[in-house]
């Protein structure tokens, strides 16, 4: 029965699709001519949204589509929610909810876990991840977190690597990643490069002045990272992020081996302050003396102290015009699409350039426009052919895991992703192979992407193995005795072992009373919503329907509980779920 439906699903993968065009602008006080739908497979059609303002009042998929841009995933009442209040509305109270910090959060885990893990006081990688699942899982802050994942896959940092063991200087990248999301770029950046955790891990720490006696030079490491994939690129952009080319056509670097060189002088000397957590100090006994010149021929003069060579050489790359069409593509290509138009790149960048009142670098108001913009919100582009973007392996398991409240005996859930399925799959939090993240923003699958000039990034961690590995796994998680392996007990003192008293459930209390009351068909318009944010075709449902009325017939012992594990198998396997559009 499995390769009926598989085989129905594989085809359908093949209309999977990748990006959008747009002429019109929503949102900062535009809306005239602007009609908005839903979309018309559903039925009954609800396909209705109410534009007051720049207030968009969206139905339950809208909703679920919205979100599934703006989260990491959601529960049904979150659905209702925006449904109720509209999307304006809740992103400001996103925009005002208090963050936190993950690395609290892991000071404190680390203490629990020591009273488990009574052995050894390591600091192991499984406990990194446990943190981060454990924000994902109970707080509150939904668009934040989904901004600080995105902003973990650009400005990067991995526990691949010597920092495995080193937890707290992940997380003090990821806290100025997660804490700045709603802040300023310029600020954010300043943040990483004085964070301890990102000097270890690009080689800066304690980085020195040229010793021509030892023949010695500053480490350019950071220096070249910091401008090819933090801030500008290798290739100078229009503000619409199409390449600028010379009198020749051809494309114009944005800087040389010089300016690395020179920039690399820029950072020697940031040292500690004493505190690991601490920023970083710039200590001038070591730092470079003597001017540089850096990107388009701005001369750093000598004289300054370290700091303000730092700081100048900041205010520079952040005031490139290559910025915001830069961060701006890799935000939206995170938050909403694969390939998006040069016209929405360009909406992004000039909000980056400008929120309104003269600040250029206002991330809140990036986020803003990159989520209201028509090519996010119009659902006249759903089944465009270049629209949307294969969702990530993490961002699956959260969905399935946030979608039905999963919960545990005592309440705690301490998941390690990377034994869950990042390894398997090749993706886990903070644990990219190397700067240059999972996947690249340019990747393009040979046979169908590239030919076409389009770009499919998340596809390049999805191949014959890793595809296999997620079905394997997925089938697992929901068909097997627990969710994932809850790390909460010992065996012997010396590591988290799996906790058989404290498995984690799905809830479908809901779901299921649905299909008592209603059928099989209501409960798949209800998944539909809640996972498939209103694109899952009749045809897969009447693929679903047959299997699972043959199980019924078929299968002995084949209770509700088999019939909701099958159905959400067969949801997750769709291209219908896998392509958010």
């Amino acid at each position: 029965m499995i390769n009926k439906i598989l085989t129905a699903l594989l085809i359908l993968m093949s209309h999977s699709s990748f990006s959008q065009i747009y002429e019109d602008y929503l949102g900062a006080g535009q809306q005239i001519g602007i009609k908005v739908q839903s979309s018309p497979h559903v039925n009954p059609d609800t396909s209705i949204y109410t534009i007051s303002g720049t207030t968009l009042i969206p139905d339950l998929i809208g909703a679920s589509r919205f979100l599934s841009q703006a989260t990491l995933g959601i529960n049904y009442e979150e659905i209702e929610h925006v449904s109720t209040i509209g999307i304006d509305a809740w992103l400001d109270e996103q925009f005002a909810l208090s963050e936190s910090s993950y690395m609290e959060r892991y000071d404190s885990l680390y203490q629990e876990i020591q009273l488990i893990v009574t052995e050894n006081t390591i600091h192991r990688p499984s406990y990194h991840s446990i943190t981060f699942y454990d924000c994902i899982f109970n707080d509150l802050d939904f668009l934040r977190q989904k901004i600080g994942f995105a902003l973990s896959q650009i400005l990067v940092i991995s526990k691949a690597g010597d920092l495995s063991d080193k937890p707290e200087r992940l997380f003090g990248v990821h806290d100025a990643l997660y804490q700045g999301a709603f802040g300023n770029f310029r600020d954010m950046l300043g943040n990483v490069t004085y964070s301890y955790g990102m000097s270890t891990y690009l080689s800066y720490f304690n980085n020195r002045r040229a010793d021509v006696i030892g023949n010695t030079q500053p480490d350019e490491n950071y220096a070249r990272e910091i401008m090819q994939l933090f801030s500008i690129g290798l290739i100078k952009l229009n503000i619409d992020g199409t390449p600028i080319k010379d009198s020749n056509g051809d494309n114009i670097p944005t800087y040389d081996i010089e300016n690395i060189e020179e920039l690399a002088k820029v950072f020697t000397g940031l040292t500690l302050n004493g505190d690991e957590q601490l920023p970083l100090v710039v200590n001038d006994d070591i730092h470079s003396i003597g001017s540089k010149h850096i990107i388009d021929d701005v001369i750093i003069p000598s004289g300054q102290s370290g700091a303000e060579d730092v700081e100048q050489a900041l205010d520079v790359l952040f005031n490139h015009p290559n910025v915001g069409p830069f961060i701006g593509m890799r935000l939206i290509q995170q938050l909403v699409k694969s390939n998006p138009t040069p016209a929405y790149i360009k909406r992004v960048a000039m909000v980056f350039n400008d929120n309104g009142l003269g600040e250029r670098g206002d991330l809140k108001e990036v986020i803003r426009a990159i989520l209201l913009d028509p090519e996010a919100r119009n659902c006249d582009w759903i089944d465009h052919p270049e629209n949307g973007k294969l969702i990530q392996p993490v961002e699956r398991f959260v969905t399935l895991y946030k979608a039905f409240d999963i919960s545990s005996p005592t309440g705690v859930l301490w998941m390690d992703d990377v034994g869950s399925f990042g390894g398997s799959l090749q993706q886990a939090f903070q644990a990219s192979p190397t700067v240059f993240n999972f996947f690249s923003p340019f990747f393009a699958e040979d046979n169908v992407i590239a030919p076409l000039g389009l770009r499919s990034p998340e596809f390049q961690i999805l191949d014959n193995i890793t595809s296999i590995n997620y079905l394997n796994i997925m089938e697992n998680r929901l068909k097997g005795e627990e969710a994932f392996l809850n790390l909460t007990t010992s065996n012997t003192g010396n590591n988290l072992n799996r906790d058989t008293n404290n498995k984690p459930v799905l809830d479908f209390t809901d779901e299921l009373a649905i299909y008592q009351n209603e059928g099989i068909e209501a409960l798949l318009d209800r998944l539909d919503i809640l996972i498939c944010r209103g694109q899952l075709s009749q045809g897969v449902k009447n693929i679903i329907i047959d299997t699972i009325n043959e199980n019924i017939l078929n299968v002995n012992g084949y209770d509700e509980t088999n019939m909701m594990h099958d159905i959400l198998y067969y949801i997750f396997l769709s291209p219908d779920y896998m392509i958010q559009k």
